[in-house]
């Protein structure tokens, strides 16, 4: 189903507002209400709360370990930034697309922002990550830490990666019977 033109507008201030506020409410709570480091059952080990500081970036993952003195918040508030105009530029310029590619940008701007924000707030922290799933297999055991800003970000890219692939196999013409080149 295609989106009217007028309503992605509607749809991207919706998500990303809501979104951001969600994220902002339950990582919050979380400082709140829990102790750094102590994790908070759920569901048995399966999902737990557990509040951890990410002064890093993608899963935790330090670039200090490699370049002692990297300016991490520096590198993540104009990455961000960039991201953010980006988004905003590649969706204004999007024509006629379907509604997971709509919405895939738009679960992505609260995400982005809302990672962004902690990191404006509390340099010295880092972002709020709280959510920990133990599957109990690889490569889900364990699994990084997460917040909902992370949530969006993931579902959003699966959302427009799921797209993309779905608008390239319909492009492509239908397997017919083979033909011979040389003829009869």
């Amino acid at each position: 189903m295609k989106l009217p033109a007028g309503r992605k507008w509607i749809l991207f201030v919706l998500v990303t507002v809501a979104g951001l506020f969600l994220d902002w409410l339950t990582k919050w709570l979380v400082v709140e209400t829990c102790v750094p480091g102590v994790p908070v059952s759920l569901v048995g080990s399966f999902l737990e709360v557990l509040l951890v500081f990410n002064r890093g970036g993608l899963f935790g993952i330090d670039p200090r370990g490699w370049l002692p003195g990297f300016p991490v918040n520096w590198f993540f508030y104009v990455f961000s930034a960039a991201a953010v105009v980006l988004l905003v530029v590649y969706y204004r310029n999007l024509r006629r697309s379907r509604w997971p590619m709509y919405l895939g940008i738009s679960l992505i701007m609260p995400g982005a922002l809302g990672n962004l924000l902690d990191r404006v707030l509390h340099p010295d922290r880092g972002v709020v990550d709280f959510v920990k799933c133990d599957l109990g297999f690889w490569p889900f055991n364990p699994w990084p830490i997460w917040n909902l800003a992370d949530a969006y970000i993931t579902v959003g890219v699966v959302l427009i990666l799921s797209e993309l692939v779905r608008e390239e196999l319909s492009r492509k013409p239908a397997a017919g019977p083979a033909e011979d080149p040389g003829g009869p």
